[in-house]
């Protein structure tokens, strides 16, 4: 999926991990797996947690997609 088709919106959590680990079978797992990598950029970390509604938010915004997507590109142009 290139980021000419990749549409920048509001993906549940679990949603959005999935399509960036594709090989990943447990949504849960995807998860978690993004949320290393959001961690491992404390910058990245810090911006996307200022974007969210609440520490319990079940979605990524569109900024907050959008600042992923800068930052490894669309799912499926990033090999995790």
């Amino acid at each position: 999926m290139s980021s000419n088709t990749f549409e920048i919106r509001t993906y549940g959590k679990s949603e959005f991990a999935m399509l960036m680990f594709p090989t990943v079978k447990d949504p849960r797992q995807a998860q978690n797996r993004l949320l290393r990598w959001i961690k491992r950029d404390a910058e990245l970390h810090e911006q996307i947690r200022r974007l969210a509604r609440s520490a319990s938010d079940n979605d990524y915004s569109p900024a907050q997609i959008r600042l992923m997507v800068e930052k490894w590109g669309a799912p499926g142009e990033y090999d995790f």
